[in-house]
Formats: C-alpha cells, structure tokens, sequence
C-alpha cells in the first residue's frame, strides 16, 4: 500500500504549501488552495475506498480498478490546478513602464517553481504507483457461473435504479 502512503504525504504537503503565502496568496485561497486540498483529500478517500472492495468476484475488480482511476484523475486534477496557479501568479506579460520609461516590478510575479518540487515528484511517483496498483489488481479466486449470474444481475438492477433515478421516478 506504498500508494496509499504516499497519497498522505501528497494531501499534506499539499496543505503545508496552500498555507504558504509565497506559493498561494491569501486573495487566491478559495481559488487555488481550497481546491488543491480538495483534489488531495479526494486521492486519499478513493485509495480508501478501493480497498474496500475485495477482487474476489467481477464486480469487486472493476469497483477496485475504477476507484483507482478516480484517484488517478485527483492526481490529474491537482497537476491542472497547479499548473493554473503557476500561469495566474506570473502577472502580466510584460512588466509596466512608469511615465519616465522605467519598468515597475510585475506583481504578482511567479510562483517559485522549487517550493513545488517535491509535491510535483510526489505526484509523478504516486500516478506511476496507481497505475501499476490498478493494472495488478485481477480476480483472487474462480468465480462460479452462479456468481457472475448474480454479479451481473446486481449490477443490471443498479443500472435500472439509476435510469428510473434520472426519470424522475421515485424508488
């Protein structure tokens, strides 16, 4: 479970760093650092609940396999939020002149790149375990014809729940 490990580390540097004024100002908090802490957080509960379901039958091998894709979609998402951080702190394209031709600092200047390294190490390294986790995960066991009967029955009627659910009928 190194990818359930290393998935903590990731939702708590990832909250050290929206914390950190020189990586996320506090005008930006609900923008960038809510949602990165969101993305993280998410990781870690689809990690979670990909455990809960046992590859003994068919139905317990996608449920694992899609909830490990989930988390692999988090770590996508944090990437894409980090990578709208670092596009919106670089601040205009070209830095102000003053009325007498000299250049004002551009505000709101950059993101330095290295506070971010190791969250972004991290995420490569955690995308890689996941996808090796999801790729591993097969059928533990024989499933009889009578489990995949009732495995595809179940996962029929849930199916029919759902339509019945966006028709608007009642349950």
């Amino acid at each position: 479970m190194e990818f359930f490990i290393k998935a903590q580390a990731i939702y708590a540097e990832t909250a050290r760093l929206a914390h950190k004024e020189s990586v996320v100002p506090k005008s930006y908090r609900f923008t960038f650092g809510v949602p990165m802490c969101n993305a993280a957080l998410s990781m870690v509960e689809n990690i979670e609940r990909s455990d809960a379901f046992y590859p003994n039958t068919s139905w317990g091998v996608i449920e694992r396999k899609k909830h490990l894709a989930l988390a692999m979609g988090d770590a996508n998402a944090l990437y894409d939020i980090i990578a709208c951080l670092i596009e919106v702190r670089q601040g205009p394209a070209k830095p102000a002149e003053t009325e007498d031709g000299e250049q004002k600092p551009r505000k709101g200047a950059g993101v330095n790149i290295n506070e971010l390294n190791r969250l972004l190490e991290l995420l490569d390294e955690e995308i890689d375990l996941l996808q090796g986790a999801k790729n591993g995960v097969k059928l533990i066991g024989k499933e009889d014809a009578e489990g995949k009967l009732a495995a595809a029955e179940a996962e029929a009627q849930r199916l029919r729940d759902l339509v019945a659910m966006q028709s608007g009928v009642r349950l």
